[in-house]
């Protein structure tokens, strides 16, 4: 918000320059970014102007009185209202949900979402444009003066925090005021010209034959004021600060209205600031008020009453304030405070600060009054008990450190994506990927849904790395993916760890090696045996798999048990072209969670072997099919070699039709046999290759190759 310094002192009785100033009010909690200097389009006036960054719970301080008292609070000053003539209102007609008198009738036909409707009719005015001291104050405050209509109610936004609104009388239909939600698809033609397609959580403004404002964020054009307008209905409103967000979000519709609304109005102050508008208005623009207001209010409007405790603030903070102090800060700040028992207030909280409503609030009041500087810095005791990891955060330390290790860099992508991104991946309609949770009030286009899969994200960094001449890009993520469970339920959340892998192993540099090694299939393969290693997993086997995104034939289930938690392969001829990866492109996402189900923090400890090993090499002729993987073999070769088999490795894969006849393939393996009681001799070696090649040869049909 812009301060002006010039017309924020009308209401603060303090000696303090602009500089000092925005310190105190830094300090105090309302951080003001920058001081500009403000110079009007006519030369004429000079000022300096505070800008404040308001966090969203203080729309207190979205005003020229909300500041003043604040500061007023921080420096030990008086602070004033500006002169409101309450009796230009006259005995206010009240109502709950309607409310008329001889001029207008007001009905609140959706009281959950505008709990107070006040309005105020003036006849026999005069536009013309503003006299100078006020279109000076909205220049400097950030806001393009009008006319002396518009200004006026723009001027007690801003001096009051109220926003208010002025129909042209003429143009309502029977000067009737209806508060309602929209219903879907109807369409509201707004003051910047523009048609807007409202739904039904949206809230309107109208009158018997339609729309007339969108009610808290913008007036409609059928019944704007003009410069042929001489009869006006001044409208002040407290609208619900959730409905009002989601309309201005939906709409992309942002005022400095909609601004305040969302951060919550004062609804005690609604006839406060239609009568300051009627004096402003009487002042500018001549004419007369009409009637009586007219205040529809269907919601009690009482303070709240929360408890302090001196000691429970003190202890907190860590000072001994009295509670005649607290008291005296706490009525700085316009709060009511009583003595409630020993050593405890009963304190009133203002309507216009719906932020406070425990006594940790009441306590964060008294923190700021008192002076964040001034409260004490002390040494923290001794811990009784410290922190630790749980058992799931060491598991995922652990993958993390082993994806590292193995040479990947640690990317975080958002926890969102969009259909597109899967059908750029081709996946099916039926994919269980497919099945996404809507975001209610998505943030983009490309970011609709919580994302099922880490592929996508995956694939647009390695983009955008090589666009930027990054030939080597190896990149994981961990991070969770959502699934919906059920209508009204939170989604399921899975925790993930993903990979890419594309280009060489190291990158040019005068102490490398000139050749490119690319990696293979194999690398991302060993880089999630690698894990699978690190987290203790034993069950864990791959298998021949097919995936959209993925070559076929170079694709494998992760699977765990007879459960599939992952998969691997090198990414499809297509999408590398369509991600411009300059090489080839290897991916892997597995479960994580499977995985720490299966997991083990701790290993058994193994003595370091006294004695060498025997190594054999064996070369097995099996059928071609997919029965006859290495990996089925190699479990048979585990299962018969017993605990004298310290190891078992597939080192090549040999395929030849002459040689070993059509349908068949060659493996062969190293093996490695070790026993703690000394050296196996050749002769108990051959006696285990014997009893190896057996079982596989009846289990498998294998034979063995000289």
């Amino acid at each position: 918000m812009h301060v002006p310094y010039s017309w924020l002192m009308e209401y603060l009785d303090a000696d303090i320059e602009a500089a000092e100033l925005a310190h105190v009010l830094t300090m105090g909690g309302l951080e003001v970014e920058q001081i500009l200097d403000f110079t009007s389009v006519d030369g004429e006036f000079h000022d300096q102007v505070l800008v404040t960054s308001v966090t969203s719970n203080r729309g207190d301080l979205l005003s020229m009185v909300g500041v003043a008292r604040h500061a007023a609070a921080l420096l030990g000053a008086e602070w004033q209202m500006p002169d409101i003539d309450i009796g230009l209102l006259g005995d206010p007609v009240t109502g709950r949900t309607e409310a008329a008198n001889a001029d207008m009738h007001i009905e609140l036909a959706n009281p959950q979402a505008c709990p107070r409707y006040c309005g105020l009719v003036m006849d026999e005015l005069t536009v013309a444009e503003s006299p100078d001291w006020l279109g000076y104050r909205l220049e400097a405050a950030g806001m393009r003066p009008i006319a002396n209509l518009v200004d006026c109610t723009n001027y007690v936004m801003l001096e009051l925090g109220q926003p208010l609104h002025g129909f042209d009388y003429n143009l309502l239909k029977d000067a009737h005021i209806i508060v309602r939600s929209a219903t879907d698809g109807e369409q509201v033609l707004t003051l910047d010209q523009q048609w807007r397609s409202m739904t039904a959580q949206d809230l309107l403004i109208t009158d018997p034959a339609g729309p007339t404002a969108v009610a808290g964020v913008m007036g409609g054009a059928d019944t704007e004021m003009t410069w042929e307008t001489t009869k006006v209905l001044l409208e002040s409103a407290h609208f619900d600060a959730t409905t009002i967000r989601k309309t201005s979000l939906r709409t992309g519709l942002s005022s400095e209205a909609a601004y305040r609304f969302e951060r919550i109005v004062d609804p005690a102050g609604t006839l406060r600031a239609l009568a300051r508008a009627a004096g402003l208005l009487l002042q500018t623009a001549g004419g007369r008020v009409i009637g009586e207001a007219v205040d529809a209010c269907a919601a009690d409007i009482s303070p709240l009453q929360v408890s302090l405790r001196v000691d429970k603030c003190n202890t907190i903070l860590g000072t001994e304030i009295p509670a005649e102090k607290m008291r005296d800060y706490l009525a700085a700040l316009d709060f009511a405070v009583a003595t409630d028992g020993d050593n405890t207030l009963a304190v009133t909280v203002p309507t216009f600060r719906p932020d406070v409503e425990r006594e940790i609030d009441l306590i964060e009041e008294v923190a700021i009054v008192f002076g964040y500087e001034n409260i004490p810095a002390t040494v923290p005791g001794r811990l009784m008990q410290s922190g630790r990891l749980t058992p799931t955060q060491k598991l995922e330390r652990r993958a993390r450190e082993a994806l590292r290790a193995a040479g990947l860099n640690e990317t975080i992508s958002h926890s969102f994506l969009a259909p597109a991104d899967l059908d750029r991946m081709s996946y099916p309609e039926d994919a269980a990927e497919r099945n996404m949770l809507p975001l209610a009030s998505p943030v983009s286009e490309d970011q609709t849904h919580m994302r099922t899969t880490l592929l996508p994200a995956l694939l647009q960094a390695a983009e955008h790395n090589q666009r930027h001449r990054v030939a080597s890009v190896w990149l994981y993520e961990i991070g969770p993916a959502f699934f919906p469970r059920g209508e009204g339920e939170l989604p399921t959340e899975c925790l993930h760890a993903a990979g890419i892998i594309s280009g060489p192993y190291w990158s040019g540099a005068w102490n490398m090696p000139n050749d490119r090694l690319l990696p293979d299939f194999f690398t991302a393969k060993g880089i999630i045996e690698k894990l699978v290693a690190v987290l203790g997993v034993h069950r864990v086997t791959y298998a021949a798999s097919e995936h959209p995104a993925m070559h076929p034939g170079q694709c494998a289930a992760v699977l765990l048990a007879d459960t599939q938690i992952g998969v691997i392969g090198k990414l499809s001829r297509r999408l590398q072209e369509q991600y411009d990866l300059e090489t080839e492109a290897y991916v892997f996402e597995v479960d994580l969670d499977a995985l720490f189900e299966e997991a083990s923090l701790y290993s058994e400890y193994q003595p370091v072997p006294r004695f060498p090993a025997a190594l054999r090499d064996i070369a097995l002729v099996v059928n071609d099919t997919p029965q006859h993987t290495a990996e089925a073999l190699r479990e048979a070769i585990c299962e018969a070699g017993g605990e004298q088999l310290a190891a078992a490795e597939v080192f090549d894969i040999y395929r030849d039709t002459q040689r070993l006849g059509e349908g068949k393939k060659q493996l062969a393996f190293r093996l490695s046999f070790r026993t703690p009681e000394g050296t196996l001799t050749d002769e108990q070696v051959d006696d285990l290759i014997a009893t190896i090649v057996t079982h596989l040869s009846d289990k498998l049909g294998a034979e063995l190759r000289s």
